[in-house]
């Protein structure tokens, strides 16, 4: 039997939701009628393209890679004009318009259903007028599918939870995920952790938008004795020479999460040495306006009972937010001042206006040269990390194009 090609543009920065797709691709008969090449360079994609003339092409892209994708879908159609190419990722999600000419599907929101069509119909050569656009009509149930293409030989991160009820206005999240949150069932979880084993594979780690929000009804109110029992499952599953690394990115803390009864549980169970607490302003007023629904006390006393706990601690912070006046500004730089003192350090993010939030139109507000000294300094001292420089430029470049 011909197998039909499915090659995969497998980047270190697409491959967690990569990995949810062929996931959900294993459980379907139509596994075994594919050969998948994951190929983590451009040039290995493209030299693949030339090679298999009937083959499709699965591609996810974000807004910061916007440009190159566009570049490379081109690249693919010109080589080969029998490709057929997938895309979705969180910039499809939002504005589907400038990559329609170049690709045949595009996939709004979740993947895990949608793809298994898009391979059979490749497969099964039925022709279509192209492009076609998919949007689901329901949310994917984690429970069906694992967390990655085990059949390949790969065992990722755990996805636990998807959805966020907060709608924070920067942030894709809701508008990708819902606001409804679902969990993946312990049982579910703790087998994926048992085959991991059988591996010797004993560094568990997970994907989350709020770490002690596993088993949350609704994403607001913390369920620690479901955080306790799937923390206490996998500790039994790994044995004392597994780790655990809950709370890390890429799942973060919100932090009035953060109580004595969590962070005792944490310590007890949990073996990384960092946590990562969002806060992403330290003004009250943009707190309540961003939609965060917590508040710069609630981040203070988060770091303050995780350090206490013998944790180290990285903060989160978005400068150049829209509307922010020169009180915010200050009010930030006074509240990363505190949490530096008590031991912290800070993640250091630029706003981007990314499509499908609410500030997808915004104009980031200037980061001063007062600003810019005080984040330079802290980055000299090593109280700082992060690659807002780079998203200060790419935010320019997205508001030009908005605005022409």
């Amino acid at each position: 039997m011909n197998l039909f090609h499915l090659l995969v543009f497998y980047s270190p920065r697409y491959k967690n939701s990569l990995n949810a797709l062929l996931g959900a691709l294993q459980k379907n008969p139509v596994w075994d009628r594919i050969q998948i090449h994951l190929c983590t360079r451009e040039s290995e994609l493209l030299r693949k393209v030339a090679e298999y003339q009937q083959c499709l092409v699965l591609v996810s892209i974000m807004t910061s890679d916007y440009e190159p994708s566009l570049t490379l879908l081109k690249k693919c159609k010109t080589l080969n004009p029998y490709v057929k190419i997938c895309v979705g990722g969180p910039h499809i999600s939002a504005d589907t318009h400038a990559f329609e000419e170049w690709a045949d599907w595009l996939v709004i929101g979740e993947a895990e259903d949608i793809i298994q069509e898009i391979v059979q119909e490749c497969i099964d050569g039925i022709s279509y007028s192209f492009p076609r656009i998919y949007r689901p009509s329901h949310r994917v149930n984690l429970n069906v599918y694992p967390p990655s293409p085990t059949k390949l030989g790969i065992y990722g991160l755990i996805e636990i939870t998807r959805g966020c009820p907060f709608e924070c206005q920067y942030c894709q999240t809701s508008s990708l995920f819902g606001k409804d949150v679902r969990h993946r069932h312990q049982e579910v979880i703790f087998e994926y952790c048992q085959e991991m084993k059988k591996k010797d594979l004993l560094d568990i780690r997970f994907i989350t938008p709020n770490a002690l929000g596993y088993g949350s009804p609704d994403g607001r109110i913390m369920n620690l004795d479901a955080v306790s029992q799937l923390l206490k499952g996998i500790k039994k599953i790994i044995g004392p020479k597994g780790r655990i690394f809950f709370g890390s990115f890429p799942s973060e803390i919100r932090p009035e999460w953060i109580t004595l009864e969590s962070i005792q549980l944490l310590r007890k169970f949990t073996d990384n040495e960092t946590l990562v607490i969002g806060a992403q302003t330290g003004s009250n007023r943009m707190l309540s306006k961003l939609h965060r629904g917590h508040t710069r006390e609630q981040v203070m006393k988060a770091t303050e009972l995780a350090i206490q706990h013998g944790f180290k601690v990285a903060v989160d912070y978005i400068f150049g937010l829209p509307n922010e006046n020169e009180l915010d500004q200050k009010e930030t730089l006074n509240s990363i001042q505190q949490l530096i003192t008590m031991g912290a350090v800070i993640h250091a993010h630029s706003f981007l206006p990314l499509p499908g939030t609410q500030f997808a139109e915004a104009v980031p507000g200037p980061i001063t040269p007062v600003l810019r000294h005080f984040l330079g300094k802290m980055a000299r001292d090593g109280s700082l990390f992060g690659q807002w420089q780079t998203q200060e430029k790419l935010a320019q470049i997205m508001t030009y194009t908005n605005t022409h």
